[in-house]
């Protein structure tokens, strides 16, 4: 269970059960041997995982649960993997215009929505670490932020259509509004705004100043005139010690307009926030706990356990969290109150939401209505490898990558 949470968040800080952390995380410095070092873990993991797999309760292939609101979970197309045994650095697919894109190892891959053809693959990165996080897709561009450079890649080719190379690595979860991408990097925690058409700078703002430690910027979001940042602020050198920082800017111009800061010295927010009216929900994975800060006061309006949960949507009135703890849970996005919990077999790796559908990887890839919790459907690991990638949706279907491939569900309706 150690090595499923640890591999689950991509190197980071890992979540105990209940709180607290596992200290120790993956850095840009790591060497050569390490990651050979963490990928025989991983192949450990899965020749010791097996047998107890094949035994599971659940047949091969994909199936119903055996409740009266089941429904069947349709494989609707499988596209072949180009680069085996590297399924364990997916990120998060995208969807647009007819298209998928996902992350084989160093290489993007344009797929065909309807059928899974390949259209197109090309390498975009050259360190296996930090593994990708979440690709951007819109208006027949796809977006990317990745360890040496930030580019926009044209759909239906896979033809670079600009670049840019930050100051130190850019793989965190970037945003996307009209006319504008946002990103930033780990290392030193800069924001860059570059115009979607050109790259062309428009603005950057570093937001940590007057430390010594490294900070990583983990996810912007945009809404309105406001962008909104995750940061990681070490407290040493190695981060065993972090406090999570949001910081709200101005769109237009990147000058800072407030801050909410922990006050605790074990949090760091993962991933990107996510805007709800006057809420900003911010997940702490290091301690655990989902938390809504209100956009007019800038102070916490409550926190709930998440149970360090890698990825987290907002489905009508519900925060849905897939946590490492085995659990998924609705937290009631006025309250904070959990409204149910469901168990998802195993530590969550990803999540992703369609229609009223929640999708979670957890080896398994497991359905669930969002309104009640309920399995609709899942996917056994046996006929597809383990299912470690978060989940993307163009509305009709769902689209996962596993070991041996991209898949493409039903979202059922």
């Amino acid at each position: 269970m150690a090595l499923n949470r640890f591999f689950a968040l991509h190197y980071h800080k890992s979540p105990r059960v209940g709180g607290g952390h596992t200290p120790g995380r993956f850095r840009p410095g790591t060497s050569a041997l390490s990651l050979i070092g963490l990928f025989v873990m991983r192949l450990a993991l899965v020749f010791l995982m097996t047998p107890l797999l094949a035994m599971s309760l659940f047949p091969v292939g994909c199936h119903e649960s055996t409740g009266p609101a089941s429904a069947s979970m349709k494989l609707l197309w499988a596209s072949a993997r180009t680069n085996a045994g590297q399924d364990w650095i997916n990120g998060t697919p995208a969807a647009d215009a007819g298209r998928v894109y996902i992350q084989e190892g160093n290489s993007l891959v344009g797929l065909d929505a309807a059928t899974g053809a390949r259209l197109w693959s090309r390498r975009i990165r050259f360190a296996a670490a930090p593994p990708p996080t979440t690709l951007v897709a819109d208006g027949g561009v796809v977006y990317l932020s990745e360890t040496d450079s930030v580019m926009a890649v044209d759909g239906a080719t896979g033809r670079t259509l600009w670049n840019m190379h930050p100051d130190s690595q850019a793989v965190v979860v970037p945003a996307l509004d009209a006319t504008t991408f946002y990103t930033g990097q780990r290392g030193i925690a800069v924001a860059y705004a570059l115009d979607r058409a050109t790259g062309a700078l428009r603005w950057k703002q570093r937001l940590i100043t007057g430390s010594p430690y490294p900070a990583h910027i983990r996810g912007l979001a945009v809404s309105g005139d406001t962008v909104y940042v995750n940061v990681e602020k070490s407290l040493d050198p190695n981060g065993a010690a972090s406090k999570g920082v949001l910081v709200a800017l101005d769109r237009l111009t990147g000058a800072e307009l407030w801050r909410f800061e922990t006050a605790g010295s074990r949090d760091y927010f993962y991933g990107a926030p996510l805007l709800a009216g006057n809420r900003v929900i911010v997940n702490d994975i290091y301690a655990g706990p989902l938390i809504a800060i209100d956009t007019r006061t800038h102070t916490e309006l409550w926190r709930a356990d998440a149970g360090g949960a890698p990825r987290v949507v907002i489905v009508g009135s519900n925060v849905i969290a897939a946590g490492t703890d085995t659990k998924v849970r609705a937290i009631d996005l006025e309250s904070g109150a959990i409204r149910w919990t469901a168990d998802s077999r195993s530590s969550s790796f990803g999540a992703g939401v369609c229609r009223t559908s929640i999708f979670v990887s957890a080896f398994y890839l497991l359905r669930f209505d969002a309104v009640t919790g309920a399995i609709t459907g899942q996917a056994d690991r046996n006929a597809f490898d383990d299912f470690f990638s978060n989940v993307a949706s163009d509305g009709v279907r769902a689209y996962a990558v596993a070991g041996r491939g991209t898949f493409a569900f039903d979202c059922r309706t």
